[in-house]
């Protein structure tokens, strides 16, 4: 009821839920992909929304600045890439009911985490915006990133005096140990190479999703480094027992690889700081 002038209770609830929902409608929202929870773990950092003490990544609803993200963390290897996203965005359900996630098409995905240098002209540790994503199969076309999105997030780092290079990707179900293993991948034209990020930017283009990959540089082509092939299994995921038996074989070169990735995912988590709460995602939406 409303006297003198001076909304009711009921009129006031009104009022704020259309504020509140006018608010949702503004935000992006942005599935981010990794391939691991120590490659997903700063999001879960930066963002809130997951219960205090809590930093397993997860599928879930979580918040930065303006952006409404879910963090999909979706295994090692293309195959694993490629069925969690299909199940991520749209292709088929959660395996859970119990999740929680936002009943409509994300404005944009972003894919984050570690990848490798094929080229000498990128140190350890820098951070890298992809501008396509080649396939190793010579059958299939490259994925283009959103033009959009990327110029974005590259000019918001370095508007921070943070570094990104624009640079082709290429993923392979296959870890590039050796360096005439890179050299081959540095053939296609690709300067860094992942295991994960094709196999999602084409289910993303297939939805009608602008997509994004940052990544950072975790080991260059001259780096010594453990064979974790041989922990793959037939589906190109990791095997935790048998990586344990590499480690045990090779404990020096494992010791580095894991120190290295962490140095790296710390530059990279410098970067989400700036980016997840930032403006990179509304020119995307559909």
């Amino acid at each position: 009821m409303v006297q003198g002038g001076i909304p009711g209770d009921r009129a006031l609830t009104d009022e704020c839920r259309e504020s509140v929902e006018g608010l949702v409608l503004r935000m992006s929202l942005v599935y981010i992909f990794a391939a691991s929870k120590m490659e997903g773990q700063p999001v879960e950092q930066i963002a809130v929304g997951n219960p205090e003490g809590d930093s397993t990544p997860r599928l879930g609803t979580l918040r930065s600045g303006n952006n409404e993200l879910v963090l999909v963390v979706g295994g090692w290897g293309h195959k694993k890439a490629a069925a969690k996203a299909r199940e991520a965005l749209g292709f088929t359900p959660f395996p859970s009911e119990s999740q929680t996630l936002p009943g409509r098409k994300p404005d944009a995905v972003l894919i984050i985490g570690l990848c490798g240098g094929l080229s000498s002209s990128l140190p350890q540790n820098r951070i890298v915006a992809y501008t396509n994503c080649l396939p190793i199969e010579s059958n299939k076309p490259p994925q283009p990133c959103s033009v959009t999105v990327t110029n974005k997030i590259v000019e918001i780092l370095h508007s921070h005096g943070m570094t990104c290079e624009r640079v082709v990707g290429i993923t392979s179900p296959r870890i590039a140990v050796r360096s005439d293993d890179k050299l081959a991948l540095a053939k296609s034209g690709a300067k860094v190479v992942d295991m994960e990020s094709y196999e999602i930017l084409a289910v993303a283009a297939h939805v009608g999703v602008s997509a994004a990959v940052l990544r950072v540089v975790a080991d260059t082509p001259d780096s010594k480094m453990p064979d974790l092939n041989r922990a793959l299994n037939q589906d190109g995921a990791l095997d935790d027992r048998k990586a344990l038996w590499v480690a045990l074989t090779s404990p020096i070169r494992m010791a580095r690889l894991l120190s290295g990735n962490k140095r790296a995912m710390s530059h990279l988590a410098k970067a989400l700081e700036l980016i997840l709460p930032a403006d990179c995602f509304t020119e995307a939406h559909n």
